[in-house]
């Protein structure tokens, strides 16, 4: 079962790309090869089989497709045994949901292959609530304005960055921005509902069994002969 997760692993971090200009000798020769510093040397190597397009958003999707066709055939062999069965139909349904975010990033020279640069503006983001609010704990802070914090605090990040928010600001239309309102405080309700249930889950459970029990007394007096 570990063997499926380095497959995908291997598709989607475009490793047979490198393997395959390693084997090219035409791609190869192409490369300047200095002893004295391979790991300039290796980094050259993945700048230029992105930069030849060796890998694209259309080829990785394909091949994860293939590999997801085979998976789903061999559900199909009866001698596989239930719990590896189990185990490979959620893996698989975890890729169907989540292929459409998977193929965004391959065609872009520019796309950074960490998230180092996003882990350090969420660091600084709550150094400065830290020193604002005194409080060593955020979750209040992100719960209460959800994805705004990182929004606000990009454009916010120069004066030209602001005065060009206004003006798209300006251009949104009213149906546009009450549908992102909606769907925000959504994203911020399943976001609440998921902290209290593993925070406060004595508590949080105990809401929802009041308000049962109110809902169940409402639909008894409702179907009460008195009240007719």
């Amino acid at each position: 079962m570990r063997q499926w997760v380095l497959d995908v692993e291997r598709i989607l971090d475009g490793s047979w790309a490198q393997a395959h200009l390693e084997t090219d000798p035409d791609q190869t020769d192409a490369l300047p090869y200095n002893p004295k510093n391979k790991k300039e040397t290796h980094r050259y190597k993945k700048q230029q089989y992105r930069k030849n397009e060796l890998v694209t958003n259309e080829q990785v999707a394909l091949r994860l497709d293939r590999w997801r066709q085979e998976q789903a055939l061999s559900l199909q062999d009866p001698t596989l045994p239930q719990q590896e069965r189990a185990c490979l139909e959620h893996f698989l349904n975890v890729l169907d949901n989540l292929r459409p975010y998977l193929m965004q990033c391959y065609d872009r020279e520019d796309f950074p292959r960490t998230n180092n640069e996003t882990e350090g503006s969420i660091r600084k983001i709550k150094t400065r609530y830290r020193r604002i609010s005194g409080r060593k704990n955020w979750n209040k802070y992100l719960l209460r304005h959800g994805r705004n914090v990182g929004f606000y605090d990009w454009w916010a990040s120069s004066p030209e960055r602001w005065q060009h928010f206004k003006k798209l600001a300006q251009n949104v239309k009213k149906e546009r921005w009450v549908q992102n309102r909606e769907e925000l405080e959504k994203a911020q309700s399943e976001q609440l509902i998921r902290f209290r249930f593993c925070h406060l889950r004595d508590k949080y459970l105990a809401t929802l069994e009041n308000q049962w029990v109110a809902i169940a007394s409402l639909a008894l007096d409702s179907q009460s002969p008195f009240l007719h």
